[in-house]
């Protein structure tokens, strides 16, 4: 309550009212308060300011005249009008709250002992902290606790004259059970992290400058159970890692692996979420969202802390917005995202686990749930899909108010005027991050790890120096998401790093081939081949080979043929974008000498192989010259296009006939009629045949 000091010390004895605010006084006693507010009221204007003195029959007679001009029954006694002119007096700054009384709470005695109601209280946090406790076990464990030798004393003194204890009743132990609030029932059973975030309020953070301020970053598990179609020896449920602007709601980029929490695939999203994305597999389909951003929450996950974040941080140049461990709201924005995947995608196709156990249970096994029936790479091209459907779709929490809608599209277009410029980012960087490194010598065939070689010219620069002896142990630095990519540092010239490439027989194999899954490729191997690899075609073996398990999965013809259904339907889907798509003619001698058939463009081979862990290392369009060396070192340089049109021209034209050999029909001969007396006779020859007499 505002007292200012006079007002305080006028108020001497008397104590604040025991009401705090004036809208929680009900109606009905609100109503008994301005009555007494005019009692009050008409006292103190018989006073005239202090020239009249307030004797007992003044007050009666005020009192009587206004309880005759407002019709009152009975006119209040002259102890209540001194009571209710004190408070009116002593409360200067609200003084019907002051003449609101509050109703008695009842008989304050205490049934039981106060000793009592401590034990109970006791036996009832008890069996809140069981997983399953009830009343009964408050009782059983109520009698326990009276049996001890502590409490024999207290049995005797709430000992009744008739012999019995003074002790609550089960239906009193019930209404102690339950009379602990929601939050204390749910910090004793499931504990303060379940309690904190089920009781707390949250409040609506106002949204980033601009797209690119401010990008959540988390993991989920996937509520579907696939296989990498390149390794068959990975399958299981993989974890999906999305980057998701604050301000748009826009998705920068996302990584599918079976690594859980790992900072490899934090790089391996962050890498597509700073570049743009290569959508020439996807006709019609735009994902023009990319970009560094300046800032990401981090809510302590393992890959989103310690030496290895810091230091991205700082070369990528973010900074790391610390949030609550385990507090999804810190990040509700992707955290809601990852609900609408679910169940938009994931459980929309075959193999999905459901969102838990018993769901997944209520499902028949032919549905054939949680088992890998579509391949890693068939789940990246369908979160690809949703991606661009889903900056199309209005979405919630982006518009101008909490409440409404906004489409993350139309929010990212508006917002690129304010984005600052984004600055090319040196894949090299990544490397840096995340690079695997590794001590090991240079021989003849180049440096060797993990059962593979690199090799590179230039290695030369190393083993020609004086200082170079056999055996002496070099820093390799290998790309985790590309085993293609290497590099090697040159001690005698610190400013020089040497770039490797596989050697001979390695580079296909390593091309664009990930350290983990290497890593499952040579655990595999050792499985089933009982002993360590030693070439690079036993490794090869050991990646062609299908383990027993998923070959067992995939041998249900029946749920075989939904995973061919809905490769077929994917497959329908991209020829019809394929021909919606605006095909660019290449100006070369070489394809103009044909006819072009738009509705099934060709294209050579990049210059570069491409990497799906790196999309800076992608090329669109067609090189405008190939150079390809002679086996004498001549250099001679070729139209790109030379060779597709050949394997062009061997597809040759579509087949309006059915394929296959041809076979003609003779005309059917027609059968003789026969009579049902016949078809009898025949049955019983055949009867007699078998034995049958009868």
């Amino acid at each position: 309550m505002p007292l200012n000091s006079a007002a305080k010390r006028g108020s001497g004895q008397s104590s604040p009212p025991k009401i705090r605010n004036y809208l929680s006084i009900p109606p009905e006693r609100r109503k008994q308060a301005i009555k007494r507010w005019w009692y009050a009221r008409k006292l103190v204007l018989a006073r005239e300011g202090g020239k009249v003195p307030l004797t007992k029959k003044l007050i009666l007679e005020v009192a009587a005249e206004h309880a005759r001009e407002k019709g009152h029954e009975k006119v209040p006694c002259y102890n209540s009008l001194r009571v209710w002119l004190k408070k009116y007096e002593s409360n200067p700054f609200n003084r019907i709250l002051a003449l609101a009384f509050e109703h008695s709470s009842g008989n304050p005695i205490q049934k039981f002992d106060p000793r009592i109601e401590d034990i109970l209280d006791e036996c009832v946090q008890w069996a809140w902290e069981l997983p399953a406790g009830t009343a009964l076990n408050v009782e059983a464990q109520f009698k326990l606790e009276l049996a001890k030798k502590e409490y024999r004393q207290l049995l005797k003194e709430i000992e009744l004259p008739d012999g019995t204890l003074n002790l609550p009743s089960f239906r009193t132990i019930e209404r102690r059970f339950a009379a602990p609030d929601n939050y204390s029932k749910d910090l004793w059973r499931y504990g303060i992290e379940y309690a904190r975030r089920k009781h707390t309020f949250y409040t609506h953070r106002e949204l980033p400058d601009h797209s690119l301020s401010v990008v959540e970053v988390d993991y989920t598990t996937a509520d579907i159970c696939v296989y990498d179609l390149e390794n068959m020896c990975l399958f299981g449920r993989p974890s999906v890692l999305f980057f998701v602007s604050k301000k748009s709601g826009c998705i920068l980029g996302f990584a599918v692996h079976f690594d859980n929490q790992s900072y490899e695939a934090f790089l391996y999203g962050l890498r597509m979420a700073l570049y743009p994305k290569d959508m020439a597999r996807f006709p019609g389909a735009e994902w023009n969202q990319y970009g560094d951003f300046m800032a990401m929450p981090s809510d302590n996950a393992t890959f989103l802390r310690g030496e290895d974040i810091t230091r991205a941080s700082e070369e990528i140049g973010f900074e790391i917005i610390e949030t609550l461990p385990g507090e999804p709201t810190g990040k509700g924005l992707v955290e809601r995202m990852f609900r609408t995947l679910n169940t938009q995608i994931f459980h929309l196709l075959p193999g999905t686990t459901m969102s838990n156990v018993e769901r997944r249970r209520m499902f028949d096994d032919s549905k054939g749930l949680g088992m890998p029936f579509i391949s890693l790479q068939q789940l990246e091209d369908f979160i690809t899909l949703w991606i661009v459907q889903y900056h199309r779709t209005p979405r919630r929490g982006i518009g101008l108010t909490p409440r409404l809608k906004a489409i993350p599209q139309d929010v990212w277009d508006a917002d690129l005027k304010n984005m600052p410029p984004r600055d090319p980012i040196d894949p090299e960087i990544f490397v840096s991050l995340g690079g695997h490194r590794r001590k090991v010598t240079i021989q003849s065939d180049g440096v060797t790890y993990k059962h593979l070689t690199w090799y590179s010219e230039d290695l030369l620069e190393i083993t020609a120096h004086p200082n170079h002896r056999p055996g002496t142990e070099y820093e390799l630095v290998v790309d985790p998401s590309d085993l293609s990519t290497a590099f090697i540092t040159n001690p005698y010239r610190p400013d020089r790093s040497i770039r490797l490439r596989p050697n001979g027989r390695c580079a296909k194999y390593a091309d664009g081939l990930r350290l983990f899954v290497h890593r499952k490729i040579i655990e595999h191997h050792n499985k089933v081949f009982k002993r360590k690899p030693i070439t690079i075609e036993s490794l090869e073996v050991a990646r062609r080979t299908l383990p027993e398990e998923l070959s067992k999965l995939l041998d249900k013809k029946k749920l075989q043929r939904t995973a061919q259904e809905l490769a077929k339907f994917q497959s329908q889907v991209t020829r019809k974008l394929k021909r919606s798509a605006i095909v660019n003619v290449v100006a070369s001698e070489a394809a103009s000498a044909d006819h072009i058939d738009f509705a099934a463009p060709f294209a050579p081979t990049p210059a570069r192989s491409k990497s799906s862990s790196n999309p800076g290392r992608g090329r669109n369009g067609t090189p405008k010259s190939l150079v390809s060396q002679t086996p004498d070192g001549e250099l001679v340089e070729r139209d790109p296009l030379e060779d597709a049109v050949a394997k062009h021209k061997s597809r040759g034209t579509p087949r309006t006939e059915a394929s296959g050999p041809v076979s003609e029909t003779p005309n059917p001969v027609e059968a003789p009629l026969t009579t049902p007396a016949d078809r009898r006779a025949a049955l019983r020859e055949r009867l007699a045949k078998k034995g049958f007499t009868e």
